[in-house]
This record gives structure tokens, sequence and C-alpha cells, in this order.
């Protein structure tokens, strides 16, 4: 609750930044909005850390790099609305209407989609899963890492 209410007041400074400073262009609302999203789950899963003694300092890792992988595609959408913000200034500037915003978005798509799957594969790769002999200590079968169908 606390993260959502993070990424709310983010956005509400976004919005009065906007009317402020650039006459209702949304360069800092989504700009805010997109930059509060994982720092409100960094917070959420400090808090979780906090609450729950029992949670090992391995586990907190492995639900830190599987949060990395899982806002992996909040890094696409960041990439790709920072080309459309770009090209529209560019074009603004340089009165070229749509040829900017066109090719810096046409480029930010598979540069993006790139980006994703490096840092998905790197987080992935780097998460550690319990080993057998970790599994027979006490209290590890609270938080051995083993596949969901049990295998």
């Amino acid at each position: 609750m606390s993260a959502l209410v993070l990424v709310l007041l983010a956005s509400g400074a976004g919005l009065l930044l906007d009317f402020l400073v650039t006459g209702l262009h949304p360069v800092f609302s989504v700009g805010l909005l997109l930059a509060s999203i994982p720092a409100a789950h960094a917070w959420a899963l400090r808090r979780t850390l906090r609450m729950n003694p029992k949670l090992t300092p391995e586990y907190a890792r492995n639900m830190a790099l599987a949060s990395v992988a899982g806002q992996a595609g909040c890094l696409t959408v960041m990439l790709i609305f920072m080309a459309l913000f770009a090209g529209m200034f560019l074009d603004s500037r340089l009165d070229t209407h749509p040829v900017f915003t066109i090719g810096l978005v046409l480029l930010s798509v598979p540069v993006s989609l790139y980006a994703m799957i490096r840092l998905m594969l790197s987080s992935v790769a780097a998460i550690r899963t319990a080993t057998p002999e970790a599994m027979t200590a006490p209290g590890a079968a609270d938080h051995a890492m083993t596949k969901e169908n049990g295998s």
C-alpha cells in the first residue's frame, strides 16, 4: 500500500510540474511515474524483509533479482517514451515534424528489446538456488527454492 502511495505522489508531483513548467506537456508526469515504479518496488521489498526477520539474506537477494527481472518490461516502456519525447523535442526545434519522432521510436524498439532481454537473462542467471546440503540443514525447508511443480 505504501508503494502505491509513493507512485501516486510521484504522479501528482509530475502533473504539478507539467502544469507549472511545461504548460501541460507530459514530460514530468510520465517521467516521474516511470521512475517511481522501481523505487516503490524496492521500498516495498525492503519493508517486507524488515517486517519478517525469518527471511535470510540469500532469499532477499534472490527476491531482489527476481524483481529486477520482473521490471524489465518497465525498461522497455521507459526507453520508448524517452525516444518519443526526444523525437518530439528535436522535431519541434528543427521544424522537421515527424522525421525524428518516427525514426527514434523505430530505433528504440529493437534497442529496448535487446536491453530487456539482457537485463532479464543476467538477473535470472544470478539467482542462486539452494544446494542439497543446505536443504538438509534445520529450518532450511522454509527457504528452499524449488520449482513450482515439485520436481
